[in-house]
């Protein structure tokens, strides 16, 4: 009888700190816990809670102190096991992460949000196949565990089983209506399809305040957001919100809000490196940075974002269309960067920018691994490589390092105009190729491929010159450059 007090103490120190807990009073939470276990250091329910609460404020080195302690009383416990791996995660010990999982899932197989957090791991490694199983092992488990579907559906969508990725999007967003991070998702799936209407409705969800996985934040602008209404005598400001590869592929349409849907001035706010190129668009009024428009921001009737452009043309005869070339490179630009040798002239780019999250996937490791093509005797070959990897080019004193010198994308297309041929990796530059209708082939990755370069076709309707050289999933970049270097000898 003299330890019931002790228990029932305890017992209610639990229901105070859960009670406090479900009330999002966490503060009040860590104080009684800490409290308590000063007291009592080893007591394996309050361990546990303070190692979960030390993890979600953020203070990892914590959390993991509290995980050990607690697991010395309980070595096994799938729970413990499970939230050290994922704090170990959280601090990128992939590794210890990865040991957590595995112990916890033998302790308690079947244990279906371990199966989840491990499938979270091997897709973050890339492991693909081995991160499947482990969400299907998670659904097997729990058939109702939408979030493990939800990352199934991505997964799926990276190895390109667009079909059945669609398939359980579609499934979470039955459960999960308001889930705008699936319906982005959904969307980028539609789009590679060719389902475009869908998708292109679905893609706005990619900035919708709710989207916790939102890609930007709409700017509050001082003129209304434009959704079809008749431009006839409007000015309307665009404004770019992504990367330079996608400024450059959907400035198509900004002629084309005045010839087709009579603007009368349209100002587009875009990047600064694309400024001077920009210039030589037609039915371009006004081209303005986003820095300059924080300092006077010009008058407009609607503004949009320029993504979200193509919806508005989908009923329109030539939906891709633009007048190719729409960029241009004037004569006296192109004379400062003479191109020596004679033969065929081909520009290569083999990386893309490393902040890509894609990138290990898109970029080559090395000039290197394009080697077998410069056997082939009548080429001359330029580099357009600026930035990561423009270093590569010393092992090759046959490639003219020109890239290395551009200052500005204008320099770019004073190269490639003069180019019979763009090989390249899907970077800005073949964008800026297939704007300005150079022939351009494009090496594409075998995962997680980009939703404009549509499904099992190796043209774009985008831009008519350009030839995709898609890399199988059982396959080295090697396979795909002695495809082009076929390509190349038959021509």
């Amino acid at each position: 009888m003299r330890h019931k007090p002790r228990t029932d103490s305890g017992l209610r120190q639990k229901q105070a700190v859960t009670q406090l807990l479900q009330q999002g009073r966490q503060e009040e939470a860590w104080r009684k816990i800490r409290a308590h276990l000063t007291l009592v250091p080893y007591d394996g329910w309050f361990l546990h809670e303070a190692a979960r609460l030390a993890r979600r404020s953020g203070d990892l080195d914590l959390a993991q102190r509290y995980y050990q302690r607690a697991l010395k009383l309980a070595p096994q416990d799938a729970g413990l096991l499970n939230g050290l791996g994922l704090t170990h995660y959280d601090a990128g010990r992939w590794s210890e992460a990865e040991a957590c999982y595995q112990a916890a899932l033998k302790s308690h197989e079947g244990y279906a949000a371990c199966h989840n957090n491990y499938a979270i791991l091997l897709h973050k490694q890339r492991h693909y196949h081995l991160a499947l199983e482990q969400y299907r092992l998670a659904l097997l488990s729990k058939a109702d565990y939408t979030e493990a579907r939800y990352g199934m559906s991505t997964l799926l969508a990276h190895m390109g089983q667009l079909q059945e990725a669609e398939s359980q999007m579609q499934q979470v967003l039955h459960v999960r209506r308001s889930d705008l991070r699936c319906r982005n998702a959904l969307g980028m799936v539609q789009l590679q399809q060719g389902n475009f209407s869908a998708g292109w409705s679905n893609y706005q969800a990619r900035y919708a305040p709710d989207n916790p996985d939102r890609f930007f934040t709409l700017p509050k602008l001082p003129m209304r957001y434009w959704k079809g209404e008749d431009l006839c005598g409007k000015t309307l400001l665009v404004r770019t919100e992504q990367g330079m590869g996608d400024e450059i592929q959907f400035s198509r349409f900004l002629p084309r809000l005045k010839t087709e849907k009579q603007a009368e001035s349209v100002i587009m706010l875009g990047s600064k490196p694309l400024k001077p190129l920009m210039f030589s668009m037609p039915h371009l009024d006004h081209y303005l940075t986003r820095e300059e428009a924080q300092h006077a921001l010009p008058q407009a009737d609607y503004w949009c974002s320029l993504l979200d452009l193509p919806q508005h043309f989908l009923n329109s005869t030539q939906p891709f269309g633009a007048h190719h070339p729409y960029l241009f490179s004037p004569k006296e630009q192109q004379a400062k960067w003479p191109i020596l040798g004679s033969g065929k002239k081909i520009g290569i780019v083999w990386k893309g920018s490393t902040g890509h999250k894609n990138d290990s996937q898109r970029s080559l490791a090395h000039l290197s691994q394009l080697a077998p093509l410069f056997d082939l005797p009548d080429n001359n070959w330029i580099s357009l490589q600026k930035g990561a990897g423009e270093e590569d080019i010393t092992d090759f004193p046959h490639v003219q390092p020109l890239g290395a010198l551009f200052s500005s994308y204008r320099d770019t297309a004073a190269v490639i105009a003069q180019l019979d041929l763009v090989i390249g990796v899907d970077t800005s530059v073949i964008h800026l190729a297939g704007a300005m209708g150079k022939a351009c082939w494009v090496m594409l990755p075998a995962w997680a491929r980009d939703w404009r370069w549509l499904a099992n076709r190796d043209d774009s309707p985008w831009y008519p010159q350009m030839r995709l050289f898609a890399r199988g999933q059982d396959e080295e970049w090697s396979a795909v450059v002695a495809r082009i270097k076929q390509a190349l000898q038959q021509q």
